[in-house]
Parts: C-alpha cells; sequence; structure tokens
C-alpha cells in the first residue's frame, strides 16, 4: 500500500491585479492533473462566516474603518477558514491553495497601514493555530501596470490612494527577501502560461 501524500499549504499572494486567482485556480488543475488531491481557498472567504467577514472588508459603503479592525476582522474570517477547511484538508494530505493569507495582512495593514508586522505574525499564529504555509509565491507587478488590469468596480481596499498600495508592494517584496525560505517572487507581468510554469516551478520543490 502506497505512503500517504503530506497535506501541503501554498499561498499565492501580492499587489492588485496580479493574477492570483487566474493562477490559483491553474495551479490547482496542474496539482491535480499531477496526481495530488488539490482545494483552493479565499482569504477572506471560503466559509460562510468568512464570506460574511469578506463582505464587511470590502464594502465601499465603509470607507472608514480604523486599520486594527481590519487587522482583527481579517484574523477572525482566517481563524474560521483554518478550522473549518485548511486544517482538515491538509490532515487528509491535501494540497491547499490560498489566494492571499497573513502575508496580504502583513502588507496592506503592516507595511502600508502602519501596524507593526511582528504583532501581525504573532496575531496571525494565535488566530491559526500555528498552521502556516510552507510557501507563498508573491506575483509580483507595478501599481499602475495591476489597476490597469482591473476592469470591474474597485472595492474599499482597491480605492485606497497608490501611495498606499505603493507600500503595500514593497511590503511583500520585504517579507520575501526576509525569508526566502518561506517566500518565492514571481513576475506577473509576463505572460499568464509564462507566470504558471513559474509558480509550477517554485511549488514543485516544496512538494518533494
Amino acid at each position: 500500500m502506497a505512503e500517504a501524500l503530506p497535506g501541503r499549504f501554498i499561498v499565492l499572494d501580492g499587489p492588485e491585479g496580479a493574477g492570483k486567482t487566474t493562477q490559483v485556480e491553474r495551479l490547482v488543475r496542474w496539482l491535480r492533473d499531477g496526481g495530488r488531491q488539490a482545494t483552493a481557498v479565499r482569504d477572506p472567504g471560503s466559509t460562510p462566516v468568512s464570506e460574511r467577514i469578506r463582505d464587511i472588508l470590502l464594502d465601499r459603503r465603509l470607507p472608514e474603518m480604523d486599520v486594527r479592525t481590519e487587522v482583527f476582522l481579517y484574523m477572525a474570517s482566517r481563524a474560521e477558514m483554518v478550522a473549518r477547511i485548511i486544517r482538515p484538508a491538509l490532515g487528509v494530505g491535501l494540497v491547499v491553495v490560498g489566494d492571499r493569507f497573513i502575508s496580504s495582512t502583513a502588507a496592506y495593514q503592516g507595511a502600508a497601514g502602519g501596524i507593526p508586522p511582528p504583532v501581525i505574525w504573532e496575531l496571525g499564529r494565535v488566530a491559526c493555530g500555528g498552521i502556516e504555509p510552507d510557501l507563498t509565491v508573491i506575483l509580483d507587478l507595478p501599481v499602475e501596470a495591476g489597476f490597469a488590469r482591473l476592469v470591474r468596480q474597485r472595492d474599499r481596499i482597491e480605492s485606497k490612494d497608490r501611495s498606499y498600495h505603493e507600500k503595500v508592494r514593497e511590503g511583500f517584496l520585504s517579507m520575501a527577501r526576509a525569508r526566502p525560505d518561506r517566500f518565492a517572487v514571481v513576475d506577473a507581468q509576463r505572460p499568464p502560461d509564462e507566470v504558471a510554469r513559474a509558480v509550477q516551478e517554485a511549488v514543485a520543490r516544496v512538494l518533494r
């Protein structure tokens, strides 16, 4: 009888318009085609409670929100998603692919919002019960290029000014430089097929 494969948690993250959702879908298909059981989650979201929290966080009718409120709402959503989906899936050997995770809060509410990133990482450790990604792939591109790709109305977070989003981008790159063992950076300006291959190559290294 073949030995069961261990579960893995992979996160795709990065600035607005980087193509995370598309690449999450492609990565899940690639994993399944390769014989791995895989599922996707979006952060915030993926459970009834977390989706309600997502609605509050992204609602354009609520433009004013203290950054600490944002942090705790994101962590509450994450705690529910980890308890209901991620931890059980990892326990039975699935590869879980996340569209954003704690790294987003460290970039948006930390690097751009002013909350010390170490505080955010510690809150994330508590909220997620120690669950952390085996790899976070940052899909990177300039802020202007990312917003040029957004054809729908911007949500509350996307509507923040350019200087905020420049800090977000640098926040992502900074954490990747600090933790090369847990992060990989992929140039998201390239064609989607090239981006997908680069993501797959990075992920393959943690699946061995």
